[in-house]
């Protein structure tokens, strides 16, 4: 009688097969480079979520900040006042534009933080959750930016309304880029095995 002792791998039904001749090895660093990258993105989406939240709760902006943003358009000789600002400023926060694109990228933001965390850890929950606020941010971000540019082709010059718009379609871009960033780890094979890993001793007696 002989003792052999052969590695198999665990996942969440228990002990698995033998691994085979040809699987795939675990990757660890692709995962860990992807986790980095949803962290910054969900940084960046809290950061717009939080203003658009923090401006639907301004009665009006401060005429400084308005100046700010106006200067730029009447540099490139596009005719709008300050008044006409706030109107739209009204508009999009009566409207819900405001609230929408805000926690909609607020909550995703925090989902795809906590989600990219995980996946640094090799967690594959956080896979999921990172799915899951980007696809939330996707939904909120897209439909609050196309609703701020429904309301800017009405009270505001065309120019800012086709850069309104055009600013929608970024925003969906970039959102779609994030959710194919937090799919990317459990489509590849390599990346998939290194996720909850773990290694068990099976002594087999013949």
């Amino acid at each position: 009688m002989s003792e052999e002792v052969s590695i198999r791998m665990m996942d969440d039904a228990g002990l698995a097969p033998a691994i085979p001749l040809f699987a795939p090895r675990p990757d660890k660093k692709g995962p860990k480079t992807v986790a980095v990258l949803l962290i910054l993105g969900g940084l960046v989406m809290v950061l717009v979520g939080f203003g658009d939240i923090r401006n639907s709760m301004y009665e009006d902006l401060s005429d400084a900040k308005v100046d700010l943003i106006l200067e730029n358009y009447q540099n490139q000789n596009v005719n709008i006042t300050d008044e006409e600002y706030q109107e739209y400023h009204d508009g999009i926060k009566d409207n819900g534009a405001y609230a929408v694109r805000g926690y909609s990228l607020l909550g995703g933001g925090i989902f795809v933080i906590i989600g990219g965390i995980l996946l640094f850890r090799l967690k594959l929950l956080g896979v999921k959750m990172a799915i899951l606020g980007s696809v939330i941010g996707l939904i909120g971000g897209f439909s609050g930016s196309w609703m701020m540019a429904d309301i800017s082709n009405k009270l505001l010059p065309e120019e800012m309304t086709n850069i309104n718009q055009y600013f929608s379609y970024l925003c969906g871009i970039c959102m779609s880029v994030c959710v194919a960033l937090s799919v990317l780890p459990i489509l590849n094979a390599s990346a998939k095995a290194a996720l909850d890993q773990k290694v068990t001793l099976v002594t087999e007696e013949e």
